[in-house]
């Protein structure tokens, strides 16, 4: 069978109308990887078509007449049949009728009104037995129909409970299905935007025209680390909670590995981003207690989304065990210094092994945290300023480099980081 066949065998095709039709099981084939192949011949191949729009078929699946059958039985203690869109019965309490035509379900479903069935015409309906049976309908189309077996008088309290009860339920699993779709454009759309060796805008567009987005410059990466925690409640992932919060804002987002998450921030979002990330910041610590969040810079094209990423994705490898919010900006010095050839990065530290101790450590990063002032370095580390003097005439005379003036310090900037960077790797740490 050829790929473009299966998709229709498996989704139902509409050439007249130009529309992909999606059964609600698409989302669990297309999570498999025995389908990967199938997944990318849709993803590349129909969907992104200019005439094909989306919509989903409003079919009812046996695993969800299955799951309706048991609730409502549970709480009625009547049986209750659900049939398909042709009247067979896809889910009952009596397993055997499982597959029988019922041909009082096709009248319901065809004529989209209820159909009491008694001794005074059982014959006339074949594979019928007493009962009530009601159309199902979702958005004003018959998906289907739901019959109830007994005596009028006893189900008729319950029928209308049981009827609505059931297109909720349908409700439900479509609204899934299309934030589950929803997620899988936005998935595409980032993935090929922070990984992608050549961005085609035009896909990207209809991509996010189909699910009703349009992004907008400026754009902001934010990457998510974190683990699962008891905080964490069990019965949604982490991923599910962020996007339920930040429904409605102008923010992408996707789960692009385990235990991350990437946010793309377009539009007004970049405007307000202190107080965006201050929300989200509140949200991660609802759900755990270890977390990280990297922010790259604010780019103006899709082009270099890539790049506030990678900043982002930097931003998380760069050691700090005080702050859980870090923008590329604040640390860009020591990834920067970090990313230096490993001959240039090997000279520097093993120039400064002789003198190098924590003391000096310490004092070299008040002064620059204090922007060589010197009182304010002395008042940092609690010292006399004679002391700060002291200190910075010493290391100037071990290490041939003046702290106090710019183009020397800026050396000793670069060793501070690179110490610090060791130390994190476990490769040593100051005396």
């Amino acid at each position: 069978m050829k790929e473009s066949d299966a998709i229709r065998n498996f989704m139902g095709y509409d050439l007249l109308s130009d529309k992909l039709i999606l059964g609600y099981n698409f989302h669990k084939v297309i999570r498999t990887n025995a389908q990967e192949r199938l997944l990318n011949f849709i993803v590349f191949s129909v969907i992104l078509t200019n005439k094909c729009s989306i919509e989903v078929n409003l079919l009812i699946t046996r695993e969800l007449a299955t799951v309706i059958v048991r609730e409502t039985m549970l709480r009625t203690n009547f049986n209750i049949n659900v049939m398909d869109v042709s009247g067979h019965i896809i889910a009952s309490g009596d397993p055997s009728r499982l597959g029988d035509y019922h041909a009082a379900a096709a009248y319901v479903i065809r004529q989209g009104q209820e159909l009491l069935i008694d001794e005074s015409n059982q014959s006339r309906w074949k594979g019928s037995q007493p009962g009530l049976n009601l159309p199902i309908i979702v958005h004003g189309q018959v998906v289907g129909a739901i019959g109830i077996s007994g005596r009028i008088e006893e189900i008729s309290p319950v029928a209308q409970l049981v009827k609505m009860t059931t297109e909720l339920m349908i409700k439900q699993s479509q609204l899934k299905l299309q934030q589950e779709w929803r997620q899988l454009h936005m998935d595409w759309v980032l993935k090929e935007l922070v990984e992608g060796t050549g961005i085609h805008e035009g896909k990207i567009d209809q991509r996010l025209q189909a699910i009703g987005c349009i992004i907008t410059a400026p754009y902001q990466a934010i990457v998510i680390e974190h683990e699962p925690s008891l905080l964490f409640n069990t019965e949604e992932r982490f991923f599910d909670v962020m996007s339920r919060r930040l429904a409605g804002r102008s923010i992408l987002l996707s789960a692009y590995r385990p235990h991350r998450t990437l946010l793309l921030c377009y539009g007004n979002a970049t405007s307000s981003l202190s107080s965006m990330l201050d929300q989200v910041r509140l949200m991660v610590t609802s759900c755990t207690a270890d977390y990280c969040i990297g922010v790259g810079s604010l780019v103006q094209s899709l082009y270099a989304v890539r790049s506030s990423f990678e900043e982002a994705e930097a931003v998380l490898r760069y050691p700090s065990n005080k702050k859980r919010v870090l923008t590329y900006r604040q640390v860009a010095g020591p990834i920067i210094i970090n990313e230096l050839p490993s001959p240039i990065k090997e000279k520097l530290i093993y120039a400064s092994k002789e003198y190098w101790n924590k003391k000096i450590e310490e004092t070299l990063e008040a002064f620059f945290s204090s922007d060589l002032n010197m009182a304010e370095a002395a008042k940092l580390l609690g010292i006399h300023r004679n002391t700060m003097q002291y200190r910075l005439e010493q290391i100037h005379k071990q290490s041939g480099y003046n702290p106090q003036k710019f183009q020397e310090a800026h050396i000793l900037q670069w060793i501070v980081w690179l110490q610090q960077a060791l130390r994190a790797e476990g490769g040593g740490s100051a005396n």
